[in-house]
């Protein structure tokens, strides 16, 4: 069991002036231990696919993003916030960052003869 804390982070994303096209957060992949997003259904979110495209992320209402470390299974996905249209965008992010000096390993059900550790354990600073 990973020692971690939890950051909560609500984020505002200002619309951008009438007919244009900005971004409202860099292109980024998470560091936290794990992820959750929830936002309040005005778009912007997009995440880039393996041709380095960008496309938009349509969550249900009901819905939320959860991302964590899976020792390469799953990669880290680039994601950025672009804004457009007239609203602003509201958005709740919950982060599970480790505490100093926790030992980070990836997680021993997620290691077996058909998916080897990729990554050393090491020591969070």
């Amino acid at each position: 069991m990973i020692n971690y804390k939890t950051l909560v982070r609500f984020m505002k994303y200002m619309a951008p002036p009438p007919g244009e096209y900005e971004r409202g957060l860099f292109a980024h992949t998470d560091k936290p231990v794990s992820t959750i997003i929830c936002d309040d259904q005005v778009s912007g979110l997009e995440i880039e696919v393996n041709d380095g495209q960008w496309i938009k992320l349509s969550l249900s209402p009901s819905s939320f993003c959860f991302v964590a470390w899976s020792n390469g299974r799953l990669k880290a996905v680039n994601h950025r916030v672009m804004m457009s249209g007239d609203k602003d965008r509201l958005s709740l992010a919950a982060f599970a960052i480790p505490v100093e000096g926790t030992i980070i390993k990836a997680p021993r059900e997620l290691i077996d003869e058909q998916h080897p550790q990729l990554y050393k354990d090491f020591k969070f600073m």
